[in-house]
């Protein structure tokens, strides 16, 4: 299938729901980080794709999130609002930051990966130690948090340039 870049939009929005329902309900954690890095390469793939539809991607975060330009696109309309450069700063870290914490913890692979499995990667990781409780489920709710900011972000720096 081919998709075209609001298609790639509206499904980030759409899997940023659907990653959140399975993180609320439970027992789902991977599924759940699955969904929220899929809703972000979603979005960064949209930015990306307006530039020029030829880049592949293949499923690597980092690279999307360069080649979408995402960061800079939110410093240009921080600024074009004339907000002030200490707010346009916290608001770039916030985003660098988020983007980080998803690019660390999704892989194209987690739809494959029994939750054993991540529980073993994440302590490779070193993302286990000191948490009380479920590990992966923590995990998981970072993720999700931080797939949000970045395409909530990405859904109003999006709809700025439709107007």
């Amino acid at each position: 299938m081919k998709f075209r870049v609001d298609e790639y939009f509206r499904a980030g929005a759409e899997r940023t729901r659907q990653a959140r329902m399975l993180h609320h309900a439970g027992g789902s954690y991977v599924l759940a980080m699955y969904g929220a890095g899929v809703a972000v390469e979603c979005i960064l793939r949209a930015f990306r794709w307006s530039e020029d539809a030829s880049f592949e991607g293949r499923h690597d975060s980092e690279d999307l999130l360069a080649a979408s330009k995402l960061l800079q696109i939110d410093e240009e309309y921080l600024r074009a609002r004339r907000r002030p450069e200490r707010e346009i700063a916290s608001y770039t870290r916030e985003l660098r930051t988020a983007g980080s914490e998803v690019v660390s913890l999704w892989h194209n692979n987690l739809s494959f990966c029994p939750e054993t499995s991540l529980r073993a990667h994440l302590n490779r990781m070193d993302r286990m130690r000191g948490i009380r409780g479920d590990a992966v489920k923590k995990n998981s709710r970072g993720m999700m948090e931080a797939a949000q900011l970045v395409v909530d972000r990405g859904i109003t720096l999006w709809n700025s340039r439709k107007k």
